[in-house]
């Protein structure tokens, strides 16, 4: 049985990565070096999308899912758009041929380069190498005598930490250098804009659909259905800024209904009974105007203040 499978980041449920496997493939945590260093630094999990009978169907629908995925700004760490992956009808042998004869590894120039270039044989080049290993670094308050032991003292990697010394800042707002280097200072912009695509919602633009789910409390995946139809469950348009169709706003049969409780927002009254530990029906019958409360304020999150039932 085939599938097509995705990692996902669990703090923002962001997809950085999609393929095709079988059996515990979408397990392994080794990829590309976008991949790697991806996973190193945040928190990710996998599941798989789809199952398949058969692989070229697989392959088919990861080139779409791929290509559906990048258009919205994800997959950051698919460094090709799939469906060929794994294939053995890839490498005929005419290709293989031809690779093999214009194959750069094999000039006399490239293998002189590598051999001048080997630290196991250029004592400069050595001393080069380990000089750049000892490179003290500064993160946060403490310094590191190498970049190998802050590797082994924050379980990262030599990249990540060149990446926030240019930056100037690592993910958790610490600040990093090389000792021998001045501060560089961060411009306060995002730290990460992989993924990000302005969204306006309820008149407001956002820097990415990651914001508004962190905002109202929801799924993230609930604004990208919004931004397709155009609209949210209510009718307020929720759309890419580049996003130029001309859409109506039809309400779905049985949709349900976003509540505020105390300026806190809930996707069902239910969910709100649970939070605040009372009944739903509680809940309920204050929204209704059956009964009047000082303690929880609640509404409907398309109310307007006009009809709101709490007054």
């Amino acid at each position: 049985m085939y599938y097509v499978y995705e990692w996902f980041n669990t703090d923002t449920q962001e997809v950085f990565y999609v393929g095709k496997g079988i059996h515990k493939r979408y397990k392994v945590k080794k990829r590309n070096k976008a991949f790697n260093d991806y996973i190193k630094n945040n928190n990710c999990d996998s599941r798989i999308v789809k199952y398949f009978t058969s692989e070229k169907e697989a392959f088919e629908f990861e080139y779409i899912y791929i290509n559906l995925m990048k258009s919205q700004g994800y997959c950051k760490c698919n460094l090709h758009c799939g469906g060929a992956g794994g294939s053995a009808e890839f490498w005929t042998d005419n290709l293989r041929k031809e690779y093999s004869e214009h194959n750069v590894m094999k000039s006399e120039e490239q293998r002189h380069r590598m051999s001048v270039n080997n630290p196991m044989k250029n004592k400069e080049i050595a001393e080069k190498v380990n000089k750049q290993k000892r490179k003290a670094v500064i993160i946060g308050e403490i310094e590191y005598p190498s970049i190998k032991e802050a590797v082994e003292a924050l379980n990262t990697s030599s990249e990540s930490i060149a990446y926030w010394c240019k930056r100037g800042i690592n993910q958790k707002g610490e600040k990093c250098r090389y000792k021998n280097s001045p501060q560089v200072q961060y411009d306060g912009k995002r730290y990460n804009k992989g993924g990000c695509k302005p969204i306006s919602y309820k008149n407001i633009t956002y820097e990415s659909p990651i914001d508004i789910a962190k905002e109202f409390n929801i799924s993230v995946y609930k604004i990208y259905r919004w931004a397709k139809n155009g609209f949210d469950e209510y009718g307020n348009p929720c759309r890419y800024i580049d996003d130029t169709r001309e859409l109506e706003f039809k309400r779905a049969k049985g949709a349900s209904h976003h509540i505020i409780v105390n300026d806190k927002h809930f996707n069902s009254i239910s969910e709100a009974g649970r939070y605040f530990g009372v009944t739903s029906q509680y809940i309920g019958d204050i929204l209704r105007g059956k009964i009047h409360s000082n303690k929880y304020i609640c509404k409907y999150d398309n109310q307007q203040p006009s009809v709101s039932l709490n007054d």
